[in-house]
């Protein structure tokens, strides 16, 4: 069975002060006519879509006999160990109340009325011990002497059993007997519709349960009033699982809107790529960032590549320097070194994408990383470094393209007037049919300079 927000809240002090106010016939039923269908929350069965009030009862009249004076003193006793009076600042005390009432069913001699006022006080001092199946018990009993009782107290002992079994985790039992409360009331709360939708999702009914959930979420919109987080979640659940993303995106958007975390952003992002939202999904996924949403280097690294993606490299660069250098959340690997100075680069910082380039290809094996250093060392005219590191990705290997990698070297060497090394390069990259005609032309023009120099050395 699918866990939710719990369906119920038993509403023990509520339900207690409700029946401590049974004195006569006259004040149980004006007292439980308000408090039913005000104070409490309901389900309804698995059998009717969307739930609404019935109020078949409304006009029903109902005799039963009086309260014998000793029985109604007894019954106060007990009602007072259950809800002491505020002036005597004494504690409740459920095993008092069922002494007191345990003392009076063992006299006998009670009209029905006065069983149904043994069993329901019964119920509220199982219910003050935390012992619902006995609770669950006495109210069943209560219901079995129908009609010798209000209309408006055989409708409360309906939404308590409700909620008993809610509490028990009987949701079925729970909605069948909330659904034969609802004919009793005239109107339903949005809460009370939340309650109906989350012991459907329970049943794994997710039509029903969504139907009540969006009625709930609109009536109590209606009021000007933010319906609770619960709500929203559960609604939102069910669009996703019915693969409904551009309904479920709605709720998640008052998600963030009413309660912003972290996660929703998150949550929010996914939805925008999958409905091809890009800049939305980047925008998501940086509010989950600056509110310390993405703990794992997957998360960090993603929102990195995000940023590239989008031509951003800067903020690359800071979610980078920020996971490798002061979080530590980012393994400084050849890698995401890499990724950092590439970053760096693009954001046109060169003196720190430098920085990283070189502690990368100092952790690297893999010669087409270290060639990647050595191709930006060549482009801010730092020669030295640029065949240093050119020679080193040729030695290692691993190079996508070898006849790029010796075009580098070459064009260093070229450029520090290294005219053998650079002929021997250039004819190096000329081996590739890919390079091989301008490689040549270039050891051709590297011949011709070398010829150059050494005559203009001879002073001729």
């Amino acid at each position: 069975m699918r866990q939710v927000i719990p369906a119920v809240s038993l509403a023990l002090n509520k339900s207690l002060l409700a029946a401590l106010l049974v004195a006569s016939p006259l004040v149980v039923s004006t007292v439980a006519k308000h408090f039913a269908p005000e104070s409490a929350l309901a389900s309804v069965s698995a059998v009717q879509a969307q739930v609404t009030a019935k109020n078949k009862h409304a006009n029903e009249q109902r005799k039963f006999p009086n309260l014998s004076e000793a029985f109604g003193k007894r019954i106060q006793e007990a009602a007072n160990a259950l809800q002491p009076p505020e002036e005597s600042k004494a504690q409740p005390d459920p095993r008092k109340a069922l002494q007191i009432l345990g003392e009076l069913s063992a006299k006998g001699n009670l009209n029905a009325y006065e069983q149904v006022l043994l069993n329901q006080y019964t119920g509220y001092a199982h219910l003050g011990a935390e012992n619902y199946p006995k609770a669950i018990e006495s109210f069943n009993k209560m219901l079995t002497l129908v009609p010798n009782m209000p209309v408006a107290t055989e409708a409360q002992t309906y939404l308590t059993l409700g909620q008993l079994y809610s509490a028990q985790d009987n949701p079925r039992k729970a909605l069948e007997l909330l659904l034969k409360w609802t004919e009793y009331v005239d109107s339903l709360r949005p809460e009370q519709q939340y309650m109906f939708a989350s012991l459907y999702y329970q049943l794994e009914d997710n039509r029903n349960s969504l139907l009540n959930i969006n009625e709930a979420v609109k009536n109590q919109e209606a009021t000007g009033k933010v319906p609770i987080e619960s709500w929203y979640l559960l609604q939102r659940g069910l669009y996703f699982d019915k693969e409904d993303y551009k309904s479920g995106l709605v709720v998640l958007e008052k998600l963030i809107k009413h309660y912003p975390k972290a996660q929703y952003w998150r949550q929010a992002s996914q939805v925008y790529r999958m409905m091809n939202r890009e800049k939305d999904a980047l925008a998501a996924m940086e509010a989950c960032y600056l509110l310390n949403g993405l703990e794992s280097e997957k998360d960090l690294l993603n929102l990195a590549y995000m940023f590239l993606e989008a031509e951003v490299p800067y903020k690359a660069a800071k979610v980078l320097n920020r996971g490798i250098y002061e979080t530590k959340k980012v393994e400084p690997s050849a890698k995401n070194l890499k990724l950092l100075a590439d970053s760096w680069r693009l954001a046109q910082n060169v003196r720190n994408s430098l920085t990283e380039y070189e502690k990368a290809a100092a952790k690297s094996t893999d010669g087409e990383l270290i060639i990647g250093l050595a191709g930006a060392y060549l482009a801010n005219d730092n020669y030295k470094d640029a065949s240093k590191w050119g020679r080193d990705a040729l030695r290692k290997g691993g190079i996508k393209r070898v006849d790029l990698a010796n075009f580098t070297v070459a064009q260093a060497e070229l450029e520090m007037k290294n005219y053998d090394e650079a002929i021997k390069f250039f004819k190096e990259a000329g081996k590739d049919a890919r390079s091989s005609k301008v490689a040549n032309q270039w050891a051709t023009y590297a011949e011709k300079e070398k010829e150059k120099a050494e005559l203009a050395k001879r002073g001729i």
